[in-house]
């Protein structure tokens, strides 16, 4: 059984870390205005800045691909990471091999996966579309390369990121199966 002094000193035990808890040791409300606003307002928003940063892309990488580009193009300003490195070996790869393309990369589809926002940024991933139908691969030549039963449409997964104040492609990679060229 427990004595008078051993059952002081339990309830002290208790009761002083609950006072750690008291008011004065809250942490203060957020102030109004302090809380980071949202990148997109909705989905339909974000779809719509990652469909126009996907095309800015293609359009980039398709005039250094018909002009063959030995100055630096601006991959920088569309595009990152693997999708920088990509673009920057596509070209390197046509140039050495005296190859350039007629006709741009156009989108019939794109529709949003996701978009996560975080406090670095963010990042919206989408299903695109690409037709390569008005576009034609050329040798030295000035001979065509395209097969004459090439597919016009080919399904894509992009991830576009947060760099400063807009997006530019991370990544991208053909999707199996159609998706967005299905419909």
């Amino acid at each position: 059984m427990l004595r008078r002094p051993a059952l002081v000193g339990l309830a002290i035990a208790l009761v002083v870390p609950l006072a750690a808890c008291s008011e004065t040791t809250r942490l203060p409300e957020a102030e109004p205005g302090s809380e980071v606003a949202p990148l997109f307002a909705s989905d339909e928003e974000a779809l719509a800045a990652a469909t126009a940063a996907y095309e800015e892309y293609l359009a980039v990488l398709d005039t250094a691909l018909q002009t063959g580009a030995t100055e630096e193009p601006s991959f920088a300003d569309v595009a990152k990471g693997p999708a920088l490195l990509d673009a920057e070996a596509t070209l390197a790869d046509f140039v050495e091999n005296g190859i350039r393309i007629t006709g741009q990369r156009t989108l019939t589809a794109s529709s949003l996966q996701q978009y996560v926002l975080t406090l670095d940024g963010g990042e919206v991933q989408i299903y695109v579309c690409e037709s390569v139908e008005g576009v034609d691969v050329l040798d030295a030549d000035g001979n065509s390369l395209v097969e004459p039963d090439r597919p016009n449409l080919t399904a894509f997964e992009a991830l576009l990121v947060v760099d400063g104040d807009r997006l530019v492609v991370n990544e991208r990679q053909v999707w199996p199966g159609g998706g967005p060229c299905d419909g």
